[in-house]
């Protein structure tokens, strides 16, 4: 019995059969698993293990410098901190920037944004949150990384503006490239993240200033935390470009102007060459090194104070009666009048119903040319005007670049308006607005009406009054240079745009009026002599542009415009600057001390101080006897 019993409770052939199949089944699912790892999966699980031991790590590279003329550093770089994250290395990408964000104390939200980011990235590429952060954002994350995976720190170059709001207007800023403008073919090979210029020179010379990145393979572990390096190719800087402006002139110009609305622009009236360029109310570039919050780019950008508006290019205004310089060229050149010929000026003229009033209500008397331009008298031009009439005005003020862009390299210019009556015709569609009216003209003749500028269109026209009657094309940059020497690009030549073709003799009468407005006792602009260089004489115009009516309430944002444009040494022009002040009040006593600045700093600039002339003439007068 027990051996029955025995043989029944042990069946080995039945163990093995079931064995055998156990065996089986596990080998069919190990092959199958490994042939969904090896053919179906295989491609992205040997990307991920790459991955996890060789990483590129892209290396962007230090923008151009922008130098004065003089090579003074103006725009530099220097390291900044930044927060990025590899969603592959993180197991919960939520997670973890729940935890970035209350341990840095920033906007989950904000962090969420970055991180559903929709432009094209390759796997394994960081995201990045932050830009520029503190040390202390950068120690606090660094203490916590084991809690925070996927989040790496990263040191890159941004921008830094040495002199903070010295001629932001112009230098521009740097801001991170957008969705739009990475399908354009100009940033073809740009990346998310990556900093592009968006205004002012850094937008219009970024081909130069980029420069090229670099790359490299680094060794990282299944964290994905760096323990190696495999290889490396360098970044190539960008090229450095030295610009027209001095910063002495530059400083003093936008010192100026602090506290005002308005601009500043000189140059050189031979070349073009921009030696100050400044617009105000004024920002920091540097606050687009890292993040700007919402509401302080809107107020930059739409705000009342229209911050990023470069007036003194974009910026629009009723010249006044700096465009009697234009007005009298054309009559003089036209001779509808004789320089000698005098018009009884008695405070106004009576014309259609009204009368046409001067700014000096008791009258100037009877005037010639020069008087007229150097005590700025309204009736003389008002006679001059019905004389001209508006076409010929216009032609005289399109010649010496009024009325159209100057052709700068840098922003969307503003073209200013000069009427007509073609361009009236082609502005209203009405036939009864059509019609172009006599008292209309004796408006334009003084700069006001429908006539507008930009500052720079003032400068450059003037500056074409003392050259010859050479309109020149205004020049930011006079080389483009690489650090390695490698590449220089210094071919940027004075370009005469256009010749004014009016009498020398004509200019000459005109800019000796113009030395009167300054250094006549009768002048309305002797605030702009400098006594500190009493052997340089001034030419200039004021002008007081009217916002309102005469007679109508004013309030402080409705005040007339102050205009100065002058320039030195009256016998060889080296420099013509132009100040406008918004809501300023009268040109003289406003406008004209802000162009003495710039004039004294130019000079004690490129002259020395007074006393430092005095010993090298003496000095240079001893080696002569000696």
């Amino acid at each position: 019995m027990a051996t029955k019993l025995e043989k029944s409770s042990f069946n080995l052939g039945r163990r093995v059969t079931l064995a055998t199949g156990v065996i089986i089944l596990s080998f069919t699912v190990l092959l199958g698993r490994l042939w969904h790892l090896q053919i179906l999966n295989g491609a992205e699980f040997r990307q991920k293990s790459e991955h996890n031991r060789l990483r590129p790590v892209f290396i962007p590279p230090s923008r151009g410098l922008m130098l004065d003329r003089n090579g003074k550093p103006l725009v530099k770089n220097r390291p900044a901190y930044s927060v990025e994250l590899v969603p592959e290395d993180a197991p919960d990408p939520a997670l973890t920037l729940h935890r970035l964000s209350r341990l840095i104390d920033e906007e989950p939200g904000k962090l969420d944004e970055r991180l559903r980011d929709t432009r094209k990235r390759r796997k394994f590429e960081p995201r990045l949150l932050l830009r520029d952060v503190s040390r202390d954002v950068v120690a606090k994350v660094s203490s916590r990384k084991f809690d925070l995976p996927g989040v790496m720190i990263n040191v890159t170059p941004t921008r830094y503006y040495l002199y903070g709001s010295l001629g932001a207007h112009t230098l521009g800023y740097i801001r991170e490239i957008t969705k739009e403008q990475l399908e354009l073919p100009q940033f073809r090979g740009y990346k998310p993240g990556d900093v592009v210029g968006q205004f002012g020179l850094e937008a219009r010379w970024e081909e130069f200033l980029q420069g090229v990145r670099g790359s490299q393979l680094v060794i990282v572990n299944a964290s994905g935390a760096r323990i190696g390096e495999y290889s490396y190719e360098p970044e190539r800087p960008g090229h450095d470009v030295t610009l027209t402006l001095d910063l002495p002139t530059q400083q003093a110009a936008d010192a100026a102007l602090e506290g005002k609305r308005g601009a500043i622009v000189a140059l050189q009236p031979k070349t073009g060459e921009v030696l100050a360029l400044v617009s105000s109310p004024k920002f920091d570039p540097n606050m687009f090194s890292g993040d700007v919050p919402a509401d302080v780019w809107k107020e930059l950008r739409s705000g009342s104070g229209k911050i990023l508006n470069n007036r003194a290019v974009q910026g629009v205004y009723p010249p006044g009666s700096v465009f009697k310089i234009f007005s009298a060229l054309a009559a003089i050149d036209q001779k509808v009048i004789s320089p000698q010929e005098r018009i009884t000026c008695r405070g106004g003229l009576p014309f259609g119903g009204r009368v046409f009033g001067c700014h000096k209500r008791e009258g100037h008397g009877p005037v010639n040319l020069y008087d007229a331009i150097v005590q700025s008298c309204d009736v003389y031009f008002y006679v001059v005007g019905q004389r001209l009439g508006v076409d010929r005005i216009h032609d005289y003020a399109v010649r010496f670049g009024l009325g159209k862009q100057t052709g700068i390299k840098l922003v969307d210019e503003a073209s200013g308006l000069m009427p007509s009556t073609a361009w009236k015709k082609k502005y209203y569609r009405d036939p009864a607005n059509q019609k172009w009216h006599p008292g209309e003209t004796l408006s334009v003749v003084i700069g006001q009406g429908a006539v507008t500028v930009t500052p720079l269109q003032i400068a450059s026209s003037i500056a074409a009054v003392v050259n010859g009657g050479k309109v020149m094309r205004p020049q930011l940059v006079k080389k483009i240079s690489s650090a390695d020497g490698g590449f220089l690009d210094d071919d940027f030549p004075p370009e005469e745009i256009a010749h004014a073709a009016v009498d020398e003799s004509v200019l000459k009468l005109i800019t000796d009026a113009m030395v009167g407005v300054v250094n006549d006792p009768k002048g309305t602009g002797k605030r702009v002599r400098m006594e500190r260089f009493p052997s340089i004489t001034v030419g200039g115009k004021t002008g007081t542009a009217q916002v309102v009516a005469l007679g109508a309430a004013k309030h402080e944002h409705l005040e007339d415009h102050a205009w100065f444009v002058g320039y030195a040494p009256a016998e060889n022009p080296e420099i013509v600057a132009v100040a406008l002040v918004e809501n300023g009040g009268g040109g003289g006593a406003n406008a004209a001390p802000l162009v003495k600045q710039v004039f004294e700093a130019y000079f004690l600039s490129t002259r020395g101080a007074p006393e430092q002339q005095i010993v090298s003439a003496e000095g240079a007068k001893a080696s002569t006897s000696g």
